[in-house]
């Protein structure tokens, strides 16, 4: 299994967090933003990162609510997964707002249980609990950014 990215949106519909694994265009991004953090402060690569690409967020965010009005409309259940020939997308909105948006490859299984782990583990010990962080707004927490990438390198079959 492949895990590609995962986008977090506040309940505005803002890409508070965004980060990727297994891609070479992540992969040299991320080798020119340490170049980038050695030349300039860590607070403006962080906050590069942080966000990501707004268009790409932006589609992504679309997909998820087009697909959750549609199926709401079809049935009571909602949904949590979308799959096409290329990517899987996974969906996880908790009840305090924030949605959680996993791209895996289409083979994939549901990552529905992980998608809740790591909002209960990982975001809410880190960003809700944390005074520092505001809500809303970026996650720009170090630690979050290193439990969260441990935590999915972990996962069963992580390639």
């Amino acid at each position: 299994m492949t895990v590609h990215s995962i986008h977090i949106f506040n309940k505005k519909c803002e890409c508070i967090y965004f980060t990727e694994w297994n891609n070479a265009k992540a992969d040299a991004s991320k080798k020119d933003k340490l170049l980038l953090e050695q030349q300039q402060s860590t607070t403006t690569a962080e906050e590069k990162d942080a966000d990501g690409d707004p268009e790409t967020a932006k589609l992504v965010y679309g997909v998820v609510f087009s697909l959750r009005n549609m199926a709401s409309k079809l049935s009571n259940q909602g949904f949590s997964t979308y799959k096409t020939g290329t990517y899987k997308l996974h969906y996880f909105e908790s009840p305090a707002g924030p949605k959680l948006v996993l791209i895996t490859d289409p083979n994939a299984p549901n990552m529905a249980d992980t998608l809740q782990s790591i909002y209960a583990s990982v975001y809410v010990e880190h960003v809700v609990k944390n005074a520092l962080v505001k809500p809303n707004t970026p996650i720009r927490n170090q630690l979050f950014r290193t439990t969260l990438d441990k935590y999915v390198r972990n996962l069963p079959n992580f390639e």
